[in-house]
């Protein structure tokens, strides 16, 4: 009797250590793969959709199936300063947005006014181990984000109705009243090249144009020129003035839940893509003005030297009226990167 019960007794403790998982390889397997909620404001066609495919396929393939990405585009859990809020609570794991700037009115640095001149510059500028990014992953840190990498998707110009005046002479009068965004990065850098601005919703500028409100507008690089607006403008300026930066963000807590090994494969696809962005923004931008130019509409190029006038100009004026929300110290920074 006494075998019996000790019998009987050995096989429970055996089951009920199994229904606990008690053998931790059992255990993870049953659990299955590890899966993150990707969250873009890209629409499936746009350059930004692809590479989350990307990082999606690398991540599944160099992790065997343990992580596996699912893509939720085109803003469909939310705009992106509800995603970005989402990340930090972690009922989204990941996202590609436009950062806002409630958290913390630095995470908009990589929109300020000619904080590179061209792609040769941009490259270095946002390099992952460059000076704005390594501090950008430090603000995102204190809100509980890893932030992974910037993504560029290109060069804002301005596009016209009518031709501008003194094109190449930062902080004089272009003769127009543009629509801009409602940020300062933006209004400022426009100013002080010489433009007047209005603050125009981005929906109402396409019949603004239409009616002669404004003459032009600035705030797309030359794809958006070209796939909403040229049916309206006829002439397209690329000044650089600002840069088209998204970032690369995740939940802090749900990176550091993913396995070491795997966790390094995550951060390497998304660095990676965002660095190889900056070729193909490069490349995109040179495809629709080409576009643009068999539209009819007329391109004009600043000169490396012209563009460097504007910028050295720009960033002397605008910067010091940016510099109480950005802060000194984070100016001073990306000054010393160039």
């Amino acid at each position: 009797m006494k075998r019996m019960l000790t019998l009987m007794l050995c096989l429970c403790a055996a089951l009920s250590l199994a229904a606990c998982g008690g053998d931790s390889g059992e255990g993870k397997a049953e659990s299955g793969p590890i899966v993150i909620k990707l969250a873009t404001q890209h629409p499936i066609e746009h350059m930004g959709h692809k590479a989350a495919e990307r990082v999606k396929s690398r991540i599944e393939k160099e992790t065997e199936g343990r992580v596996q990405v699912k893509i939720y585009p085109a803003n469909q859990l939310g705009d992106a300063s509800q995603l970005y809020e989402e990340v930090i609570r972690g009922s989204i794991d990941a996202a590609h947005i436009t950062v806002p700037e409630s958290f913390d009115s630095r995470l908009g640095a990589g929109f300020l006014p000619y904080i590179a001149r061209d792609y040769d510059q941009i490259r270095q500028i946002f390099d992952k181990d460059a000076f704005l990014p390594r501090e950008m992953a430090k603000m995102h840190e204190k809100l509980g984000v890893k932030f992974f990498s910037y993504f560029g998707e290109g060069f804002l110009g301005v596009g016209t109705v009518e031709p501008l005046e003194n094109v190449a002479l930062p902080g004089t009068e272009k003769g127009m009243l543009i629509r801009v965004p409602g940020l300062d990065v933006f209004k400022f850098g426009a100013e002080e090249l010489g433009f007047r601005t209005s603050s125009l919703p981005y929906a109402d500028t396409y019949s603004a144009l239409q009616t002669g409100v404004v003459k032009g507008w600035l705030g797309g690089p030359p794809n958006l020129n070209y796939l909403g607006f040229r049916d309206v403008i006829k002439y397209y300026y690329q000044y650089n003035v600002n840069f088209e930066a998204t970032q690369y963000v995740m939940n802090l807590k749900k990176f550091m839940s993913i396995p070491e090994a795997d966790r390094k494969v995550v951060e390497a696809a998304f660095v990676d893509e965002g660095q190889q962005s900056f070729l193909m923004a490069e490349s995109e931008d040179q495809m629709y003005r080409k576009k643009l130019e068999e539209a009819g509409i007329k391109v004009t190029m600043l000169t490396t030297q012209e563009l460097e006038d504007c910028a050295a100009y720009v960033r002397e004026k605008a910067w010091s009226r940016l510099e109480k929300g950005l802060t000194p110290e984070l100016l001073e920074g990306i000054k010393a990167s160039y």
